[in-house]
């Protein structure tokens, strides 16, 4: 892949030609030793993170709002989706949309609002230089720096950033905004790769085993509630860590009336909700937490994998910062 260098002088000005352009920027931003996205504005990059692990939202808060009108009856529904430019996603984001996109975009039925989203995004990662301890991406087959998946990628370097395309739409960028660029030095991403390899060893470091083989039987083997209850007993059941989760896509619909017509209202839903899985008749299928706990498990590690080859989770550690009692996915995978 083709691989350009942007001086650090230029990197605000590109994004204020991008705003010009009627695109809306977002940038991860660091906010009391927290990342977040936030909307660029001229002269509002001083606080920009792209050497930090992942902003504390997924992405799907872009793609996928966290509540959205999917349809309107009497009075048709018009919505207009912007174009957007997102900066700063990682490689575990990255892994999130994998997911989104086998569920809402394949097959035979699909989500139009999401997929217009996809096609109005042009996604710029960024590589991980300092995985945390929290992070577990390499134990899911990721790489604290990304080989795909995005349109563009960024390493930061002492004179500027590399710029490595990935897709017909960065090369259309990297095109558009020529007079910005030149073609990065041998020496250059020389020095990119050796600061990938010290990022490696970090996280094989942080991640110092790995999961056993078969994870997925493993998970569905393991049927003794006496296993899962000791792992949940702490679980406060606020379902921090589903809404946080970059690869959690269940929802629930609803329909509101108001004078004028009625709306369908999608919202995010949780499976460790108690009605999460209650059917007509009030029948439960999973009435216990504990089955709704396991039941998580079954879904990432277990249904998605047989489906798709590949586990619904990213290693980002998201679950473990939001939980109040501290639960760990890569201790209780450890354990199987």
């Amino acid at each position: 892949m083709d691989i350009y260098l942007l001086a650090k002088s230029k990197f605000e000005p590109l994004l204020s030609k991008l705003v010009e352009k009627n695109n809306l920027v977002f940038f991860p931003s660091l906010e009391e030793e927290k990342v977040h996205f936030r909307q660029f504005k001229p002269g509002e990059t001083s606080s920009l993170a792209l050497e930090r692990i992942r902003a504390t939202e997924p992405l799907k808060h872009f793609f996928m709002q966290y509540k959205e009108t999917v349809a309107s009856f009497k009075k048709s529904l018009k919505k207009e989706i912007p174009s957007q430019v997102i900066i700063g996603a990682k490689a575990c984001d990255l892994r999130g949309l994998d997911v989104y996109d086998k569920v809402f975009s394949e097959g035979e039925f699909f989500d139009p609002f999401y997929k217009e989203r996809r096609e109005k995004t042009l996604l710029i990662a960024t590589d991980c230089p300092k995985p945390e301890d929290t992070c577990f991406c390499i134990l899911v087959g990721l790489k604290p720096y990304p080989e795909r998946g995005s349109d563009i990628n960024i390493t930061e370097s002492d004179t500027g950033y590399l710029f490595e395309v990935f897709s017909d739409k960065g090369a259309k960028f990297i095109d558009e905004y020529k007079d910005f660029f030149e073609t990065a030095s041998p020496e250059e991403i020389e020095k990119r790769d050796s600061k990938r390899q010290e990022a490696m060893k970090l996280i094989n470091e942080i991640n110092s085993k790995s999961f056993n083989e078969n994870l997925a039987q493993r998970v569905e083997d393991a049927k003794d509630l006496k296993f899962w209850t000791s792992e949940s007993i702490n679980c406060v059941e606020c379902c921090a860590c589903l809404h946080i989760c970059p690869t959690c896509y269940c929802f629930l619909l609803y329909d509101q009336a108001n004078e004028i017509d009625y709306k369908r209202v999608r919202i995010w839903d949780a499976c460790y909700y108690a009605a999460y899985a209650r059917v007509g008749g009030g029948a439960n299928p999973r009435p216990e937490f504990v089955k709704r706990f396991k039941n998580r498990f079954d879904c990432k590690f277990n249904y998605f994998y047989k489906y798709h080859n590949f586990f619904a989770c990213t290693g980002c550690g998201r679950h473990i910062k939001g939980c109040t009692a501290k639960i760990s996915i890569r201790e209780i995978l450890w354990k199987l």
